[in-house]
């Protein structure tokens, strides 16, 4: 239940969240170490009070020719030069011999075996006392072997350790709660362009593709979202314009083919039955026209399926020199008042839809015997290279102007309708091959001067992946 909660939670206080428990087990862990340092020095501390004591009373008693009456009480003043510290003296048969005022009883409840002995000092609890003990073997000339007891009372030093948890808790709560206030504000600054993002995607719509996200601040992963967010509404909005665009010329290209049909069937509904002439005039135009109207649906509906992805492309290795004498030999048969040749055809294979390659060759073929007075020449020539292959279309005809050069290959495009009435066509042609150049990685090149005729140079590369 709590994890579920935890997901459903806005990513700020996840983060919050997260932050705080990373901050309070480090700050844990570190006072923890600090705890343990401080004990460590302290007990350290204890133990070399212990051993100066020892040392304290080995001297004394170990002076020569001098007697030390163990059972006199004044002699715990040279040994204890602390309040913490008290020595005992004990008999090996456990009778006591003198001790130091107010030694602890815990010491003696506890059990511990005065002939065990030990060059460590060892630490004693109870009832949350805490005791440093060593005991210390000598034998006296007036009681034999005694035992000197030596108990450190480390009451003072936990004391210490008390207080230092004590702050370190206060310090570690208000570190913790300033933790989850500073991550909150934080957090929240730093997914500000998210809540930007979430605000301009629901205020975008087809209608509305001109909401932008203002990128302000370091340039980090989420200003390169802001980032990528706003080039897809951008490539969103000119797919939008295209469509629309496209919709109005392919509207407006078959406006006129219709308006012609009907036309003519109006014509033919009136006085076409009686009157042979017009039957057979309109009978030819609305053929015309309905050829035209199929082609243009035909190119359309090739450039939708392009632009969806779902048109099948069926690459396979082919002989280039082959398809050119093929399509040269086509175009003489079809059209006889130009001549159509090739000069240089290199013998070679690539790899691509040979369908594809033939339908742009053929389109800049129209194209060029559309604006190619007759009796003028089309050359279509090939040069295979190590890179790629080279196909070059060149024609003696009109040309194009240079400021139209860059425009040729938009879709509906159509070099000054009114120059050309006779020859224009549907604007989509040269879209099409632009395609097919393009779905194969190559490149398409033009160089056209106006009554002086036209190159259009096609390069498609061996060395680049095709999909």
């Amino acid at each position: 239940m709590k994890l579920r909660v935890f997901n459903k939670a806005r990513i700020s206080r996840k983060l919050t969240a997260v932050y705080a428990l990373m901050f309070s087990l480090i700050l844990i862990m570190l006072n923890a170490s600090i705890l343990f340092g401080i004990e460590h020095y302290l007990y350290s501390e204890a133990d070399s009070d212990i051993e100066d004591t020892q040392s304290i009373i080995l001297d004394m008693v170990s002076v020569e020719n001098q007697k030390v009456d163990l059972s006199n009480d004044e002699i715990f003043a040279d040994m204890t030069s602390k309040d913490d510290i008290y020595v005992r003296i004990i008999k090996d048969d456990g009778e006591l011999i003198n001790a130091s005022d107010n030694f602890p009883d815990n010491v003696s409840k506890l059990g511990y075996n005065i002939q065990s002995l030990d060059d460590k000092v060892k630490h004693i609890e109870d009832r949350e006392r805490h005791f440093g003990y060593k005991s210390v073997k000598y034998n006296s000339q007036q009681y034999g072997t005694v035992y000197f007891q030596i108990v450190k009372d480390m009451k003072s030093e936990y004391d210490f350790m008390k207080m230092v948890f004590l702050l370190m808790a206060i310090a570690d709560s208000i570190g913790v709660i300033a933790s989850i206030m500073v991550g909150y504000i934080v957090s929240k600054k730093m997914l500000k362009p998210i809540d930007n993002i979430t605000k301009t995607a629901e205020n975008i719509s087809i209608n509305n593709l001109k909401e932008r996200i203002d990128i302000i601040g370091p340039d980090d992963e989420l200003k390169r979202l802001a980032n990528t967010f706003n080039n897809m509404i951008d490539r969103l909005q000119d797919s939008f314009n295209r469509q629309a665009q496209f919709v109005s010329d392919a509207s407006h290209e078959l406006r006129t083919p219709i308006a012609v049909v009907q036309g003519y069937a109006n014509l033919l509904d009136r006085w076409g039955k009686n009157d042979k002439d017009a039957l057979e005039k309109s009978i030819y135009a609305i053929k015309l026209e309905a050829d035209n109207m199929a082609d243009l649906v035909e190119r359309l509906l090739f450039l939708a399926k392009g632009d969806s992805g779902t048109q099948v492309i069926e690459k396979k290795e082919f002989w280039l020199n082959e398809l050119i004498e093929e399509v040269v030999e086509e175009s003489n048969v079809i059209d006889q008042t130009h001549e159509i040749f090739r000069n240089r055809n290199d013998i070679g294979k690539i790899v691509a839809d040979c369908g594809m390659i033939k339908q742009m060759l053929r389109i800049f073929i129209n194209n060029s015997i559309k604006f190619t007075p007759e009796n003028g020449k089309i050359i279509i020539n090939s040069e295979i290279n190590k890179e790629f292959a080279e196909i070059t279309v060149s024609d003696t005809g009109i040309g194009i102007a240079k400021d139209e050069i860059d425009n040729i290959f938009d879709r509906f495009y159509i070099i000054d309708k009114s120059r050309f009435k006779d020859k224009a066509g549907t604007g989509l042609g040269l879209s099409i091959a632009k395609w097919i150049v393009n779905i194969h990685q190559g490149s398409i090149k033009v160089e056209s001067e106006e009554g002086k005729g036209t190159n259009i140079i096609v390069k498609l590369y061996f060395n680049k992946e095709h999909n």
